[in-house]
C-alpha cells in the first residue's frame, strides 16, 4: 500500500503488542513498499489502514468479526 499523505499518530502499546502487531502485518503481507530502509519490512500502519477501510465499506460486519476475536477491555479475567 502506498501512502499518500503522512499522518503521525503516537499511542502507547505494550513492547510486546509491537512485536505481534509487527508479526501480524508480515503474515498477512502488509509490508512497506516505498524506498526506504523499511522496504519490505511488515508495516502495522497498512494493516490498521485496511482494517479501517474494511470498516468504512462494512461497519457491521467489521464490528463483528473483531467482537469475535477480541476480548473487551472490561471483560473479566477468564
Amino acid at each position: 500500500m502506498t501512502r499518500n499523505y503522512r499522518w503521525t499518530w503516537n499511542a502507547r502499546i505494550q513492547k510486546e503488542t509491537l512485536a505481534a502487531l509487527q508479526t501480524m502485518a508480515g503474515e498477512l503481507g502488509f509490508l512497506v513498499t516505498q524506498a526506504s530502509r523499511y522496504q519490505g519490512q511488515p508495516s502495522p500502519p497498512d494493516m490498521l489502514d485496511a482494517i479501517a477501510t474494511a470498516y468504512r465499506a462494512d461497519p457491521a460486519g467489521t464490528l463483528a468479526a473483531l467482537r469475535a476475536l477480541l476480548v473487551p477491555p472490561d471483560a473479566p479475567d477468564a
